[in-house]
């Protein structure tokens, strides 16, 4: 599209610019960019999210097997809260599931310790 501007001489000043169409054009075909991109942006927040909460679970376990071989005792996991863990120094501190913002507790199945996430990564088992 071309303006011209009509000056106090009688010169002509031509401006280039869009029309509304093409602005249109160029803002839905960003559109259809950006929704098949979004996507995949949420399967990696989700993966990252799960290797958070696993990282997190192994610390909690490897923090009980120093316990275990430092005191020579083979306590039951639900009778040692994670604060324990914590205060006795065995971890620095209480890890936070990414899913749930809560804190893990460890159960009473050995070598097992539950996320507080509702979803598919309720519970991790230990080798």
């Amino acid at each position: 599209m071309k303006l011209k501007l009509k000056l106090k001489r009688g010169e002509e000043l031509k401006v280039k610019g869009f029309t509304l169409i093409e602005l249109l054009i160029v803002i839905a075909i960003l559109g259809i960019l950006v929704a098949l991109i979004l996507p995949r942006f949420s399967d990696v927040r989700s993966d990252a999210n799960t290797k958070v909460c696993v990282a997190n679970l192994r610390g909690m376990a490897s923090a009980m097997a120093i316990y275990e071989t430092r005191e020579n005792t083979n306590a039951p996991w639900g009778s040692i809260a994670v604060s324990d863990l914590v205060n006795w120094e065995y971890i620095a501190a209480e890890p936070i599931c990414p899913y749930a913002g809560g804190s893990y507790t460890l159960s009473a199945t050995p070598d097992r310790a539950a996320c507080p996430n509702v979803g598919s990564y309720t519970d991790h088992v230990w080798p």
